[in-house]
Parts: C-alpha cells; structure tokens; sequence
C-alpha cells in the first residue's frame, strides 16, 4: 500500500487488512513485543535509512544516492526519485487492485510473495505525510548487508535480472516477483523487521506479525 492509493482502495485495504491480521491472531501465540537493547546510531558518518509505518503494512526506504550495486541495478526503472521504497507482500492480495475479502483470506495461507519498489521525490516524512517514519542510521557495512538483504528478495533470471510483473498503485511505483513464502506467521512486519536486524539494528524478527510490534521496538530505540 502506498499513500498515493485512492482513498477508497486505501479504505478497502486496510478493512481487509484488519480482517486478515485478526485471523492471523487467532493462529500465532506470543505476538507481543520483544524487549531491545539501546540502540546507538553509526558515528556521524552512518548513512540514514527510514522505516515508514502505515495502517498495517511496513517498509524500507533508502536514498538513492547512496544505494550501491547490485542493488543499484533497479535504480534506471525510477528516474528522478531521490528515494526508493522497499515493501514485501503476499502476491495475489498485495497486487490486487480492490482486494476482496477471498484474497485477504488467502493470504493467511503460505504462497508467494511480491516487492512493490515505490520512487520517493520528496524524503519520506514529506512524501508520507500521514505514515509513522523512523529514521535510522547505518554503518557502511550496516547498509551494505541491508542493501544485499534488499537484493536478495527480488527473484532473478538466469542472467541476474529481476522480473518486473506491473505497474504498482503510486505513480511510477513498480511490482516486481519475490523470493520467499508470505503466511500468517512471515508477514510484510517479519521481512521488514528481519532486514532492519541484518543492516545492525537492534530489533527482534520473531513473533512480529503486525505493524505496532515492529514499531514499538523502534520506539523502545528512542528513534526519531
């Protein structure tokens, strides 16, 4: 889901969204937030990335400028965009247009999973105005593993190049195929968290489903 979503859709979405999350909770124990150690930001030269929270649904954005290969491979599909964003979801109910109540349903099952890469022209917190950001800072090396994390959930040919399936629901935002399984228990909330864990930040992937249990580590982080 991107703030560009008409408002409708945006409704639609995130009515079936509670519906899916709220089944999704009669099937997991211990969803409750994991206690995180202090989190200390790289020295003045880390490179920040953001955490955009909205309704349900978590993702990473970085700045272009400082994306480096082979992740930078996708930066020519969005010319002009000063940031990227990074968001992982169930296949059939993320790309659908007006997801029914069937696809919601769905997705509480294991299947496949999709990226929407969305160009950002503004920074986050002004091209978001109404989603919770998190700005964080990354060591060279933090980035770089999250950079590779990024990478490697775009599902490849042969020759290394990632498979564009549609337009996404922003303007110029794109879909592309995904590695890994999206069920109940590995949602848009894991892979967000999991990557943020891989780049050096101190959160917990296990037992996050939903948004708050992500967002609440990072506020336990006293991040901004």
């Amino acid at each position: 889901m991107t703030c560009q979503t008409p408002r409708r859709a945006v409704r639609r979405r995130a009515l079936l969204g509670a519906c899916l999350w709220a089944g999704a909770s009669q099937t997991l124990p211990g969803c409750g937030s994991t206690p995180s150690p202090t989190y200390q930001e790289a020295s003045g030269d880390g490179v920040p990335i953001h955490v955009t929270a909205a309704g349900w649904h978590t993702e990473i954005a970085l700045a272009v400028h400082a994306i480096h290969d082979p992740l930078r491979a996708v930066a020519p599909d969005f010319p002009g965009a000063q940031y990227l964003s990074f968001g992982w979801g169930e296949r059939n109910y993320y790309m659908a247009p007006a997801p029914t109540v069937g696809d919601a349903m769905s997705a509480l099952f294991p299947g496949p999973a999709v990226l929407l890469v969305t160009p950002l022209y503004r920074a986050p917190r002004d091209s978001r105005p109404t989603a919770q950001v998190f700005e964080l800072r990354l060591s060279a090396a933090g980035l770089d593993r999250l950079s590779n994390y990024l990478w490697a959930a775009f599902e490849k040919s042969g020759d290394g190049t990632t498979h564009r399936l549609a337009a996404g629901p922003g303007p110029g935002s794109a879909f592309y195929a995904a590695t890994g399984t999206y069920s109940s228990s590995y949602t848009c909330n894991t892979w967000t968290a999991e990557g943020l864990r891989v780049g050096g930040v101190p959160v917990t992937s296990t037992g996050v489903v939903f948004a708050g249990q992500l967002t609440d580590q990072l506020r336990s982080l006293s991040v901004r």
